[in-house]
């Protein structure tokens, strides 16, 4: 047992620092539980058919306790080191059928039953398909098996017709046993994953075969002949034993951000500071803006009504612009929102700064890049349709600057937007 608790402090230490690296996607980081069904078998190097003609597998529950942590480009994967509690053996029958009329003897069955409680540390290592935004998630995996036998029993039984039976049943960690069990898996799942507010959980059902790599006898017999108590040599085991077995678990992943305090929500909107402008011609001083930003629809309005928009700033929020997840491509649902502002820019030559601006998911540096690059696809988009490039010109500030908190979904939707600041108006 020092073994396992010697694994947990290791790792309760590597946990500790990924956890306090991770704070900008705590959704990468997930403690969880499994429960399932699994079924072994026993397969012997050197037994004697004719003596042990059947062989059965042996059925039992298991439980798991588990840590998961996703890494790699669109967290494709994924590490998961586990506990397990739970049951191996198989079970021999008609031991000496072939020797014994069971019928004339008047025998039901003559078996031989192990059933070994475990204590398993598994390291799966995940490789997950599609990305990392899907509900739904396929994936493989292969883990090393290490176990721990902490209990269970063997069982000889003979079983006569009248329902009578007689035999012995021993502890099996003092038969022969071996402590401890290695062996390698592999299977295959999927996960579902429940998107709910900031947290993500997830819900997932896999398949795995194990297959046992090291003999599970003991030394009791197997080094040297068993005798009785007036040293008669009684009986020798050759061969080895292994088992294998198949093992079906449902599982749920619970992320650790919910025990993180959301941060204080904002009393009020951040309203963007209006950086200097320098101004190729003489403008009237642009008046005062009554709120930090415009629809297109109100622009134009104010437009048509012969208000001038100087200084003016246009927000394309509310999913009018969108980009593939992390990403700077621009989706074609954004197509007609720029068709209709690049038809506003021709029309009025008007000369404007593009602003991107993101949420606060991911790091600093990946952000003010990301920002940056958005606008430079809206820039090149707006030039593609016709607005001349020398009446645009971009910025960037990433995460800098909010215009409501980043604690609910829809405060980072309306954070992650593109300004359109009109810096002149020519009509």
């Amino acid at each position: 047992m020092k073994k396992i608790f010697l694994f947990f402090a290791l790792f309760g230490c590597l946990s500790g620092m990924i956890s306090a690296q991770e704070t900008e996607q705590p959704e990468r980081f997930h403690f969880g539980i499994g429960e399932g069904f699994r079924s072994t078998g026993m397969h012997f190097s050197d037994l004697n058919d004719k003596t042990f003609p059947s062989s059965k597998n042996l059925s039992s529950g298991v439980v798991s306790l588990f840590v998961e942590l996703d890494f790699g480009k669109e967290n494709r994967f994924a590490l998961r080191p586990e506990v397990n509690f739970l049951k191996r053996g198989g079970k021999l029958t008609e031991i000496g059928s072939k020797a014994v009329d069971f019928e004339e003897e008047g025998i039901e069955d003559v078996s031989y039953r192990l059933k070994a409680s475990y204590v398993d540390i598994r390291l799966p290592l995940i490789y997950q398909f599609g990305k990392a935004d899907r509900r739904w998630r396929p994936y493989v995996f292969v883990a090393p098996v290490l176990g721990f036998a902490t209990g269970g029993d063997v069982r000889m039984e003979e079983e006569l017709e009248d329902g009578s039976i007689s035999g012995y049943r021993l502890d099996a960690t003092k038969a022969n046993l071996a402590s401890t069990y290695f062996a390698l898996q592999a299977g295959a799942g999927i996960k579902y994953c429940f998107k709910a507010g900031r947290h993500d959980l997830f819900a997932g059902l896999e398949i795995n075969y194990e297959y046992g790599l090291t003999d599970t006898y003991g030394t009791k017999e197997k080094d040297g002949d068993a005798e009785d108590l007036l040293g008669n040599t009684l009986y020798k085991i050759n061969g080895t034993r292994k088992f294998s077995g198949v093992e079906v678990k449902a599982t749920l992943g619970i992320p650790f951000s919910v025990f993180r305090k959301a941060r204080p929500k904002a009393a009020a909107p951040v309203e963007p500071v209006v950086e200097p402008v320098v101004v190729p011609h003489p403008e009237p001083e642009p008046t005062k803006e009554e709120k930090p930003c415009y629809t297109m629809e109100e622009i134009n309005t104010l437009m048509a009504q012969g208000k001038s928009v100087a200084g003016k700033t246009i927000c394309a929020i509310d999913d009018a612009i969108n980009f593939d997840f992390g990403k700077s491509t621009i989706k074609s649902s954004s197509y007609p929102y720029l068709d209709k502002l690049a038809e506003t820019l021709i029309r009025t030559n008007a000369h404007i700064e593009i602003k991107g601006h993101t949420d606060n998911v991911g790091s600093a540096e990946f952000n003010l890049k990301l920002s940056k690059e958005r606008a430079e696809a809206v820039l090149y988009y707006l030039v593609s349709k016709g607005v001349q490039r020398n009446r645009l010109t971009y910025s960037y500030y990433g995460m800098t600057r909010p215009l409501t908190s980043n604690d609910t979904e829809a405060g980072r939707m309306t954070n992650r937007r593109v300004e359109f600041e009109i810096l002149n108006q020519a009509n």
